[in-house]
């Protein structure tokens, strides 16, 4: 497998580029204006002896890191006294040794044998890092594709039928690989679920699969340890709302509340660098009302790299803040080119969860 296979193979993942573009930033690699000539920028670099071995080891690392690590939706339990006997157990037990895909993996399937693929959710690898075991599971996901026609793209007998069209639009759908993660943290005694495609999917589609992955962890538990129901509920995220608004560090991009007088407000930063908590209509709000009620934010730090912009995202609607014990059991971490911004949203999120 040649690193510049695993550069192509992110963007045939649809990866990112421009956290592509981040993650080349953070390990010193060269960059240029979109896939083609940053791809040609690097196969340049490794024909060049010089520059051979920095390269090779620098695109295997940005390709594990933005497999673990970039653009997830994240589910979180806390598991401490279980932990490690289903990691072991996993360890030998739940990869399928006999996947389709792992004929090409790391590297996604070319898109012939992709569609030809069983719609399954396969665990086909174990990578290892400090704080415990990752297990990477691949599955086919179809996605639906828009794309402008020319006008001439009908045939007379078709214009004759139905008339001319000032637009014409075709929809055509492409079978996507995902690549999502179990990772076991033993310093902080849990197991997150970490879901890819939430650039080509809807959140609610990405959730569904979510909830297929733990099931499978839960009936795999049962099978080999005899543990039912070994995940306990996943930590509840609400609480973090409140708090990251609070805490003075970062900054709010997006920010969901209502109010005692039962208006409901959302408001949006246009740019990254902007603070919401700074704009002076959502100030002069703030000092008219005794608690502010969000039910959903973003914030966003600067990378702890000096490259990039990280982001956590906690969705959430009105009526999940209406109830009497709200739950929120997801959260997105965005833009994360590498494990160290990883780390650092987790711990920021993590933080906030004390009380």
């Amino acid at each position: 497998m040649s690193a510049i296979g695993l550069a192509d193979g992110l963007r045939e993942r649809d990866v990112s580029f421009n956290l592509f573009r981040t993650a080349l930033r953070q390990n010193d690699l060269s960059a240029s204006q979109g896939w083609e000539k940053t791809l040609d920028k690097l196969a340049e670099r490794l024909g060049q002896d010089k520059s051979l071995g920095t390269y090779e080891a620098g695109l295997k690392d940005i390709y594990t890191d933005l497999t673990l690590f970039g653009n997830k939706v994240v589910k979180i339990f806390s598991l401490p006294e279980q932990l490690e006997e289903l990691a072991t157990s996993m360890d030998s037990g739940f990869i399928n040794e006999k996947s389709v895909y792992k004929k090409t993996f790391p590297l996604p399937l070319e898109q012939e044998a992709l569609a030809a693929a069983p719609l399954d959710v396969d665990c086909v690898a174990k990578w290892s890092s400090a704080e415990g075991p990752a297990f990477i599971l691949c599955s086919k996901q179809y996605v639906v594709e828009r794309e402008a026609l020319p006008s001439g793209a009908l045939n007379d007998e078709t214009v004759d039928e139905f008339g001319q069209f000032d637009e014409l639009y075709g929809v055509r759908k492409k079978a996507l690989q995902l690549f999502d993660v179990i990772a076991f943290n033993f310093n902080r005694g849990t197991v997150e679920i970490r879901m890819d495609g939430l650039a080509q999917q809807r959140l609610s589609d990405v959730e569904k699969r979510l909830k297929f992955v733990q099931n499978l962890i839960n009936q795999y538990a049962e099978a080999n340890l005899g543990t039912a129901q070994i995940l306990p509920a996943p930590t509840n995220f609400y609480p973090c709302i409140k708090k990251l608004y609070e805490s003075s560090d970062g900054r709010i991009g997006e920010i969901g509340h209502s109010t005692e007088s039962a208006g409901i407000h959302r408001g949006k930063m246009r740019r990254r660098a902007d603070d919401f908590r700074d704009d002076k209509y959502h100030v002069g709000g703030v000092k008219g009302v005794s608690e502010l009620n969000a039910h959903m934010l973003a914030k966003r730090w600067d990378s702890p790299t000096r490259h990039g912009t990280v982001e956590l995202l906690i969705p959430g609607t009105l009526s999940i803040a209406s109830l009497t014990n709200p739950v929120i059991d997801i959260a997105l971490i965005l833009s994360c080119a590498s494990e160290d911004d990883y780390n650092f949203v987790t711990t920021k999120l993590f933080d906030s969860l004390k009380t």
